[in-house]
């Protein structure tokens, strides 16, 4: 077999780019639709005062589920939430961390300007390639 030249490897690049990108955009829109035609159901059956659709042979039926419930916390606000759930026995719920993004953007400053990285973090530097065109 024929090795690859560097005009092939940049081709294969770009069109395996090209249909990463067009399956991204593609996702992004089915997903807009998802819930698009979910809210229009659930408005439908709201409206009708239903909590389900009626089960139709080969497709099935669609019931309304319990709302789920998205809680979040104001930065400044964080030490009063501790609190409370301290005073609840809720200690477990309490995360101490750092985002790997941040942390990485950190070390990699820190790479560049000559400093030190602790012993306690470990790295590693993907090779990447971008396509210009």
């Amino acid at each position: 077999m024929e090795k690859a030249t560097e005009r092939d490897l940049v081709l294969q690049f770009k069109c395996a780019k090209e249909k990463r990108d067009a399956l991204k955009e593609g996702l992004k829109q089915a997903q807009e639709e998802y819930e698009k035609i979910e809210f229009g159901l659930i408005e439908f059956l709201e409206s009708n005062s239903a909590i389900s659709t009626a089960k139709y042979e080969g497709i099935g039926y669609v019931q309304i589920q319990k709302p789920r419930l998205y809680a979040s916390c104001k930065e400044e606000n964080l030490q009063d939430l501790f609190d409370f759930l301290k005073d609840q026995r809720r200690e477990d719920l309490i995360k101490t961390t750092v985002a790997s993004q941040s942390l990485s953007t950190f070390m990699s400053e820190r790479i560049e300007s000559g400093e030190e990285i602790p012993e306690c973090v470990s790295y590693y530097l993907k090779p990447s390639v971008r396509l210009y065109s």
